[in-house]
Parts: C-alpha cells; structure tokens; sequence
C-alpha cells in the first residue's frame, strides 16, 4: 500500500479544518510545540508533493506529528474513544 507525502497530509488537514487562510493560527500550533515556523515555511510545506515548484519543501515527519499532537491538544480533532 503507498503512503502519502507528509506535505499532502498538511496540506489536508488544514484545508480540512479551514486553516489553510490563517497562517497565524498555524503558526501558534506549532509553537505550542516548540517549533518556529515562519510563512514561507508554512507555504512551502503545504505545496503538493510531486509539483515542480521552487516552493516545495518535504515536510519533516516529526513537525507533522508536532501539528496533529497540537490539534488533539486543542480538540480541533477527536481522539478515538
């Protein structure tokens, strides 16, 4: 079974909880996990893997575990019961 590109589960999940219009949120998020990211950074992680774009950049694993850590802190998203 394939597995999807970091950058393509961002780039889900914030057009998904409607954050893809708030960097500044998503800038929050990941601070509260001690990442600093900037705009640029944040565009460059959400391009679609697999664009010839001079905007891509692979999303490192542990900022995406980062970012859905903190959406379960902020009960943006549900745990499993």
């Amino acid at each position: 079974m394939p597995t999807m590109p970091t950058n393509d589960v961002f780039l889900h999940l914030i057009i998904l909880l409607r954050l893809h219009k708030n960097n500044g949120l998503i800038t929050d998020i990941f601070k509260a996990q001690g990442i600093d990211v900037t705009n640029s950074k944040i565009k460059s992680w959400s391009t679609k893997s697999g664009k010839k774009q001079e905007e891509f950049r692979a999303m490192p694993r542990p900022a995406l575990d980062a970012f859905i850590s903190e959406l379960h802190n902020r009960k943006l998203v549900q745990e499993d019961a």
